[in-house]
């Protein structure tokens, strides 16, 4: 940016006529305002500037300069050049600071609608939970760089950290107190069976709490986390040199305190990280400070987090897992709602009216996808490439087999919302099919209808159900709802469309 300034500055047209969105321009109703003059402006008046009301003026006082822009890195220009300039020619004080961050890539790529390769948050969500995604991009990414994003590498990243590092500590830690001291902190010895690992775990953790705190005030986030996980790593050593499984088969007051002392030690550690991770673990570090029986994590203030504050004797609550374990089938769900998302979005702006000859099966097999819910097919864009305008060849449309079925049994999938099981009959065999159509039918509604159905795509397996095919349903409203495809007409079950 100050190569761009000493470049030269030159005027900037803050109205548009060449389109007629957006706010008029003042005397002049031809022209509109320069988008990024009012989307820019927005950070001010949204907070009270040119308010009449003094409560509003009084938050624009408080909260105004902001102490950081935090933004994307191709908008910096605009936060750092036209915003400055804008609120100086208005007499107003400047942002503190501005912070740009990276492009999140897929799989080295930038992520693109033409390109298909768009990864919504909901996707992963729905299979890994938030914290996973949150985790994976605070410690995956370097804050400030490009980032890359796949599948295999955030199923990688939580079951290494959050499964077996994090979750593993948490369950043998509480599980061990539970066996050995009824569910009840232990108390440790201050003398005779402390061992010099011990304190050695206790600097660590005093260690991290300060590295942790300078590392996120100034925006480096991963290596922050990994200072935090270095902890974890030394606790579950830890306990495989202290070997407290050993030491609890021992008879004697001596094995029983070194036993306390161990066990405390690392409930006290894991109390650490676990208040250290709450910013970008909520939901599972919540579920952990609970388990070693501290109530809500929300009123601890980690600016007076320090060693020795677990209560001796305090009661543990329930110890249940907090991180199971993603395998293979995780990453398949994703790719495939990844996929039927991508398709309802492409048939949603047309669903409400009737497709042209020609088009109406492809439209028909993106709704497919929309209506199928989580499953596992692979996309049809793989059969062949697009064309440069999107289009497809009536080679690839006739290599996707669409037929007639007629539904013989539908019934829920035990623990899925949306999800039916499926048979239905297509002539020469009966299919069973997984569909994500709960929500808009009622099993008992299915029993003798005639659908359309894709054929040939290889089966895949969800919930434990194989899916062989799927079902084709538009996709309606801002909701998506899926509405099944049929006909007017009586015909034939297997027909072939065409």
């Amino acid at each position: 940016m100050i190569a761009f300034v000493k470049s030269g500055l030159r005027d900037l047209s803050i109205s548009r006529s060449t389109f007629k969105w957006g706010i008029p321009v003042p005397g002049d109703p031809k022209h509109v305002m320069y988008v990024w003059l009012d989307a820019l402006s927005n950070y001010c008046t949204a907070i009270g500037l040119g308010a009449k009301e003094e409560e509003e003026q009084n938050k624009f006082e408080r909260y105004w300069p902001a102490d950081v822009h935090m933004i994307g890195k191709e908008i910096i220009r605009f936060h750092c050049v036209y915003w400055p300039a804008f609120l100086m020619a208005a007499e107003l004080a400047l942002p503190w600071s501005v912070i740009a961050h990276g492009w999140l890539l897929f799989e080295e790529s930038k992520m693109s609608k033409s390109r298909g390769n768009i990864v919504r948050a909901e996707t992963v969500i729905d299979v890994m939970g938030n914290d996973a995604l949150r985790y994976f991009l605070l410690r995956e990414v370097v804050f400030g760089s490009d980032g890359s994003f796949s599948f295999d590498a955030l199923v990688q990243r939580y079951n290494s950290d959050l499964a077996n590092d994090l979750g593993n500590l948490a369950s043998r830690t509480l599980t061990m107190i539970n066996r050995y001291f009824n569910g009840s902190v232990p108390y440790p010895s201050p003398t005779v069976a402390r061992k010099a690992t011990d304190d050695v775990i206790k600097e660590q953790a005093l260690a991290v709490i300060q590295e942790f705190g300078q590392l996120f005030d100034d925006y480096q986030f991963s290596r922050g986390l990994e200072s935090a996980w270095t902890l974890v790593a030394a606790v579950n050593k830890y306990l495989v040199d202290e070997e407290p499984w050993i030491v609890a088969e021992k008879e004697g007051d001596e094995s029983k305190a070194r036993l306390a002392t161990i066990l405390y030690t690392a409930a006290e550690a894991l109390r650490i990280v676990t208040a250290l991770a709450h910013p970008v673990l909520p939901e599972s570090t919540a579920k952990i400070w609970n388990q070693l029986g501290l109530g809500e994590i929300s009123k601890f203030h980690l600016a007076d987090l320090k060693w020795g504050q677990l209560p001796l004797g305090g009661k543990l609550g329930k110890v249940e897992p907090v991180f199971p374990r993603a395998d293979k089938t995780s990453i398949e769900r994703m790719e495939q709602m990844e996929q039927e998302r991508a398709a309802q979005a492409v048939s949603a702006p047309s669903s409400s009216t009737a497709a042209p000859a020609g088009e109406g099966a492809r439209a028909g097999q993106a709704a497919t996808q929309a209506a199928h819910g989580p499953t596992d097919a692979a996309p049809a864009a793989k059969s062949a490439p697009a064309l440069a305008d999107g289009k497809i060849s009536i080679d690839d449309f006739m290599k996707v087999e669409l037929r007639v079925g007629q539904v013989k049994v539908a019934e829920k999938v035990k623990g899925a919302d949306k999800l039916l099981r499926l048979e239905v009959d297509i002539g020469t065999e009966v299919r069973q099919l997984v569909a994500g159509i709960a929500l808009a039918y009622k099993p008992e509604e299915l029993i003798g209808r005639k659908v359309v159905i894709v054929a040939n795509l290889q089966p895949r397996k969800l919930r434990g159900l194989e899916s062989n095919g799927m079902i084709v349903a538009a996709s309606v409203g801002e909701d998506g709802k899926p509405v099944l495809a049929g006909f007017l007409e009586d015909v034939p079950i297997g027909a072939k469309l065409k």
